[in-house]
């Protein structure tokens, strides 16, 4: 049987990773699959199975995403001129300015993040 310990440790990193991926981050009130979205579409043209891809997601879940950025005032669909099942994403003028302050406080966010991270794993190791 596993270490108690080990599986303590294993189980508090889980823990760490999983609420700064699926949770709001603080301050910003967006995820970091929602800031990665917003990142990508900022970039490039994108439709919502291009994005998909990028994210390694299923088109569900990305589809939810999106639906929840686009209820907020982030981002835009628009229907393609030459395929009208095909929807490619823009943001918003809220959106953009979402994304700059997500450019501005997510590289702070994630050093503490993975500073605690890293006590996490020295406390045990």
């Amino acid at each position: 049987m596993a270490n108690q310990e080990q599986l303590q440790q294993l189980t508090q990193i889980y823990s760490l990773v999983t609420q700064c991926y699926n949770q709001p981050l603080t301050g910003l009130a967006v995820n970091l699959p929602q800031c990665q979205l917003m990142s990508y579409v900022a970039a490039e043209h994108l439709s919502v199975a291009q994005v998909a891809q990028k994210l390694g997601f299923s088109a569900t879940r990305t589809s939810n995403l999106v639906v929840d950025l686009c209820k907020r005032g982030y981002l835009k669909q628009r229907v393609a001129p030459n395929d009208r099942r095909r929807r490619y994403l823009g943001l918003t003028k809220l959106g953009e300015e979402k994304l700059t302050l997500i450019e501005q406080q997510l590289p702070e966010i994630l050093d503490q993040t993975l500073t605690e991270l890293r006590g996490t794993t020295r406390e045990f190791g």
